[in-house]
C-alpha cells in the first residue's frame, strides 16, 4: 500500500511540475523557490520509492545482499524522506501566502 502511495504521489509530484513549468511565472511570487522545492520533492519521492522497494525486496530474500544492505537502503529511505519533509515544509511556499502577497 505504501509502494502504491508513494507511487501516485510522485506521479502528482510529476504534473504539478509540469503545470508550474508550463504556466505563466507571474502567477508565483517566488516562482525560482517554487520550482526548486518542486524538483527536490520529485527527486525525494523518486529516490524514497526506489530505496523502499529496494528495502523490500532485500528482506523478502528476492535479492541477495551483495552490493545492498538493509541497513543502507533504510538510511538512504530516511534521508530520502527527510528530504521530502524538507521540500514541501521548508522550501516550497504556501498558497496562502503567495495570495497574500499577490494582493
Amino acid at each position: 500500500m505504501l509502494i502504491i502511495a508513494f507511487t501516485y504521489g510522485l506521479i502528482r509530484q510529476i504534473r504539478q511540475i509540469v503545470s508550474i513549468r508550463k504556466g505563466n511565472k507571474s502567477d508565483y511570487v517566488h516562482y525560482k523557490r517554487t520550482v526548486v522545492g518542486n524538483y527536490l520533492s520529485c527527486i525525494s519521492y523518486a529516490g524514497f520509492l526506489l530505496a523502499y522497494i529496494l528495502n523490500v525486496l532485500l528482506a523478502s530474500r528476492i535479492i541477495p545482499s551483495v552490493f545492498f544492505t538493509s541497513d543502507n537502503t533504510s538510511f538512504s529511505c530516511f534521508i530520502f524522506f527527510a528530504l521530502l519533509l524538507i521540500a514541501k515544509f521548508g522550501i516550497i511556499p504556501n498558497d496562502s501566502k503567495q495570495r497574500d502577497l499577490q494582493n
